[in-house]
């Protein structure tokens, strides 16, 4: 699906949410609604390798975003919510404007403490303990942990068509909610037939559904611990000329979360072992059964009431029984590198006023394992050892 009838789909999906009730304009003054908006734009430099655009030996300009939120109390049971985003991320996202999501959420069931839900629209998915909050303001860095939420295939993570049945509880011991539903989530872009395929193809990957689950306890010692289970099936149909034969993905996660919150420091560590299965494209892409390692730790430190100081470590493997790479070159002939990456990141993060901050990045890799396919295209030229730095404004209102 090209972007132009995505954007067209998302937009009509929108406007019927909009207008599930009339409303008249000085209700929309009101408490019952408000719009929010942010804008960000990055530069980026780096060594040996492309991240985002022309950015090796030289600065890119090319990461660019901008959005306006939504949301509208249309019934006491009834919630609209929706952001409009303007993105552009080198070549590994040009799509520009798109809907981000547009979802109406219906509390069906509350008490004082606890209630169960619907949401239904282009929801956003429940992966991890920042996919539903990945604006520049809510992220941990200029840059999440690329292991777990992989910028380049950002639209295939953040928000899918589909439906969750949630609830909350809070108790003397805890808060408790879980999330739980289906999606059709969106694998047709250039960035995800890298991170699946191992390079673009003629064809069309088209995903065919996904389960979601996620279960989140929020202890009174400002814990948080969280479970997310994630299950998607694609298909391929192959294009003219085309190499590769009519095949199949599955991929399938379970994600382990754990954040620990002092008085100025937050610490945070996720862990999961991806399974990933391909059959069906015939010689030039043999079946394959591999297990992902994917984590990271992260300290966040607030060591004055505007300045944080962020360090974490970030690790993947694209296959958990070959970390090195060295069979999958030995097999290939391709670069044992791009099976695994290691990250080393230190962060800067300056709340100059409540509305803009200033945030500065560096980050040491060792491994092209989530190196963007797109900026990158030439793959016997990406480079092992590489280093990248970035600087970021972002405005909200």
């Amino acid at each position: 699906m090209t972007a132009s009838r995505r954007l067209g789909w998302n937009s009509l999906l929108l406007g019927s949410l909009l207008a599930v009730s009339p409303v008249r304009a000085d209700e929309l003054a009101g408490p019952r609604y408000q719009i929010q908006g942010f804008a960000a734009q990055g530069l980026i430099g780096s060594t040996n390798n492309r991240f985002f655009g022309d950015s090796r030996n030289g600065v890119s300009t090319e990461f660019t975003e901008a959005g306006l939120h939504g949301t509208w109390q249309a019934l006491d049971a009834v919630r609209l919510s929706g952001q409009v985003l303007y993105r552009r991320a080198g070549e590994s996202d040009r799509d520009g404007l798109r809907v981000d999501y547009a979802q109406a959420d219906w509390q069906f069931y509350q008490t004082d403490v606890s209630q169960l839900g619907l949401k239904f629209g282009k929801v956003k998915l429940p992966y991890g303990l920042y996919n539903e909050t990945r604006v520049s303001f809510t992220r941990s860095g200029i840059l999440l942990p690329q292991s777990v939420y992989v910028d380049n295939s950002r639209d295939l993570l953040l928000a899918a068509p589909g439906a969750f049945l949630h609830g909350a509880s809070v108790q003397e011991y805890g808060a408790f909610d879980f999330l739980l539903g289906w999606v059709r989530p969106n694998f047709d872009s250039p960035s995800v037939d890298y991170s699946f395929l191992g390079n673009t193809r003629p064809g069309k990957l088209e995903g065919k559904g996904a389960l979601g689950a996620r279960l989140r306890w929020d202890l009174p010692t400002d814990t948080t611990l969280m479970l997310t289970y994630a299950n998607a099936r694609a298909e391929y149909a192959p294009g003219s000329s085309d190499t590769l034969a009519a095949g199949k993905v599955q991929f399938r996660n379970i994600l382990f979360t754990a954040q620990q919150r002092l008085d100025t420091v937050t610490l945070t560590a996720e862990y999961g072992e991806p399974r990933f299965d391909t059959a069906g494209f015939g010689p030039f892409l043999p079946n394959s059964h591999r297990v992902i390692q994917a984590g990271y730790l992260q300290g966040e430190w607030r060591f004055l009431p505007a300045w944080e100081l962020m360090l974490r470590h970030d690790v993947f493997y694209r296959d958990k029984h070959d970390k090195d790479g060295h069979l999958f070159a030995a097999a290939t002939g391709l670069p044992a590198h791009s099976m695994f990456a290691r990250d080393t990141t230190l962060g800067l993060r300056w709340d100059t006023t409540p509305n803009l901050m200033l945030r500065a990045e560096f980050h040491h890799v060792d491994g092209t394992g989530w190196l963007p396919g797109p900026d990158n295209p030439v793959f016997l030229s990406r480079e092992q050892r590489w280093n990248m730095w970035l600087l970021q404004a972002a405005y909200r209102f």
